[in-house]
């Protein structure tokens, strides 16, 4: 079992947040004692580099804290690199079909269920694997591969995406489904109401959690009402800056 499924087994739903440009990685220290459960680290819109991931990646391996990269594209260097360097899992944007699901798979998770690169004296093995075939059987286990559904024609296919064997949870970007819906910043009309129940039925007919990243609180506890269960809010910046405004208007 992955850290991130032990939480999800003792928590009906949890919280977590993002990393959006601050490379601090004792960021994730805080992060946890203020009672977050995980970190999406984003690679897709954020300036990271490898190495200052990696050394997100060894604070939260040392402190029990998962960590998630939203990659830039579903192609083999990034997923392999973070991998490599010990974050604990990949969260796919406008992700649309079954077969860019199959495709993270098939990078991200080693045979049979996929084919990642192997590289085993690195820091995703404790740079100790023990026996390769248990360790491999181990990685699959412990590694996690979320989806983000964005766009019209991924919530049509999400039913499919979740069937995707290897794919852990589907998650929703509001922003730019609502955009693809011709109403961005509103998250109210009908037919994003039916989107998020739509992929929220998926993942639970498919026995998988699903989730979404927003910053507005009451917006995140509808859809737990609908039956998500992981929920990521705001980001370090937007927390900082909401922090300092706040100070400022109580001066």
């Amino acid at each position: 079992m992955s850290a991130f499924d032990q939480i999800l087994a003792e928590h009906p739903y949890i919280l977590g947040t993002f990393l959006s440009e601050i490379a601090a990685p004792n960021l994730l220290r805080i992060m946890k004692s203020a009672g977050l459960r995980f970190v999406v680290v984003d690679c897709e819109h954020g300036y990271f580099d490898y190495a200052q991931v990696a050394a997100i990646a060894a604070v939260g391996n040392g402190i029990g804290f998962p960590v998630i990269v939203r990659i830039p594209s579903i192609t083999r260097e990034p997923i392999q690199k973070f991998l490599d360097a010990g974050v604990d899992g990949l969260l796919a944007p406008m992700t649309n079909t079954a077969e860019q699901a199959r495709d993270l798979v098939r990078f991200g998770k080693y045979a049979p269920l996929g084919a990642r690169g192997i590289s085993t004296t690195r820091p995703h093995t404790e740079y100790n694997p023990g026996k390769l075939a248990d360790y491999l059987a181990r990685a699959n286990t412990r590694v996690m591969l979320f989806v983000q559904i964005e766009t019209a024609t991924g919530v049509a296919a999400a039913a499919d995406i979740a069937a995707t064997a290897g794919i852990d949870a589907l998650f929703i970007g509001p922003n730019d489904l609502a955009s693809d819906y011709g109403c961005p910043g509103d998250f109210h009309t009908p037919r994003m109401q039916e989107a998020l129940r739509a992929v929220t039925v998926a993942a639970k007919n498919a026995g998988k959690p699903s989730g979404i990243l927003a910053s507005d609180v009451a917006f995140l506890k509808e859809c737990r009402e609908l039956g998500m269960r992981i929920f990521s809010c705001n980001s370090e910046v937007g927390l900082l800056r909401q922090r300092m405004k706040t100070l400022c208007g109580e001066f």
